[in-house]
């Protein structure tokens, strides 16, 4: 008996072995180890419906910025605009103090108020180029003449940075002219620049007799501002777009010298035209260009305007500046525009 089972054992140890070493080795442990399913395995890459996802997020943020963006640099450019008028009206007041006179708005030799200004912008060297004369060189279209050249040149302090209009234009033969941003205030009477056009019972830019600050050969000076200076503007914005052209009027507005003028005469007599170019009137509303589109051309180039959403900067004369609203009531704003109507103006 003990024989046979020393010769059995080794047989069922043999065969106990070979079952080991046929069965997988997972089975050899009593816990499993969780099978790896595709959805948990790592990636190193944004699926499709993933980047769309991120892409729309992204165009949301840019969407809710850019506004935002854009109304701190139109508020930037308005800041500059408004400091670009304090110098005007700056220079304006040491004028006065030096000539104990304001500059006319325009003689017959077509030199306008913003050109008799640049020594007290500190534009003095381009004051020294040029020349006083009709004929010449000193005629505004004379070509490749100092005046000409000055026409050409750009003054910062007379550009508002929000107009979207190109540094340099060629217009009335003056091949890179500089479009301007501010005008001189003429009164409130008239709605024309040629007497032939203007409306029955009023005048044109034509005459002598203005009740603003800036005319044809004008002599302004503090005294004869009777409503105040506080009460009283003296130069305005405008939305200048020379392209645009109604009744045969362009709405073009420069500064320094204006050839159109030349024509003028300080004697009262009539000539020249184009004075809308370096002057307007309070009779129309602000910015009439864009909200009266049915106006006269004759009276919509006269009118004050800016590229700013609903209104435009104006200098009084007492050096402040204001930005006067679209909403302003018109008599108020006609009010503002006279030096010396007797209106009572309670507020803006």
């Amino acid at each position: 008996m003990n024989s046979l089972t020393v010769a059995i054992y080794p047989h069922n140890l043999l065969e106990k072995r070979m079952t080991l070493l046929t069965t997988p080795r997972c089975r050899l442990t009593s816990s499993r180890r969780p099978e790896i399913s595709r959805s948990t395995v790592a990636r190193n890459a944004f699926t499709l419906v993933e980047l769309l996802v991120v892409i729309a997020i992204i165009g949301v943020l840019v969407g809710l910025l850019l506004p935002a963006v854009q109304s701190a640099r139109e508020a930037a450019r308005r800041m500059q605009c408004s400091n670009n008028m304090k110098q005007i009206g700056l220079g304006l007041h040491v004028y006065h103090d030096t000539f104990r006179v304001f500059p006319y708005g325009w003689d017959q030799r077509g030199m306008t108020w913003s050109g008799h200004i640049l020594p007290q912008i500190e534009q003095s060297a381009l004051y020294q180029t040029l020349i006083f004369q009709e004929s010449g060189l000193g005629n505004w279209g004379a070509d490749d003449g100092p005046n000409e050249e000055a026409c050409e040149t750009v003054i910062p302090t007379y550009r508002c940075p929000s107009m979207a209009l190109p540094l340099h234009m060629d217009y009335n033969g003056i091949p890179q002219r500089v479009p301007g941003s501010y005008r001189g205030v003429a009164g409130t009477l008239a709605t024309s620049d040629d007497t032939s056009t203007a409306l029955p019972d009023t005048i044109s830019m034509e005459s002598l007799d203005q009740d603003g600050i800036f005319y044809a050969c004008s002599k302004t000076k503090f005294r004869d501002i009777l409503d105040g200076t506080s009460n009283t503007i003296m130069v305005g914005e405008s939305y200048n777009n020379p392209k645009f052209v109604k009744d045969g009027q362009g709405m073009d507005y420069w500064y320094i010298g204006a050839p159109q003028t030349d024509p003028c005469r300080c004697d009262g007599g009539t000539g020249g035209t184009e004075f809308s170019e370096v002057a307007g009137v309070t009779i129309t509303p602000v910015n009439a260009v864009i909200r009266a589109p049915l106006m006269s051309g004759h009276l919509m180039e006269l009118s004050f305007g800016s590229y700013h959403i609903g209104g435009a900067h104006f200098l009084r004369c007492d050096g402040s500046v204001s930005f006067l609203t679209e909403s302003l009531a018109e008599d108020v704003y006609d009010a503002l525009g006279s030096r010396n109507g007797g209106e009572i103006i309670e507020e803006l």
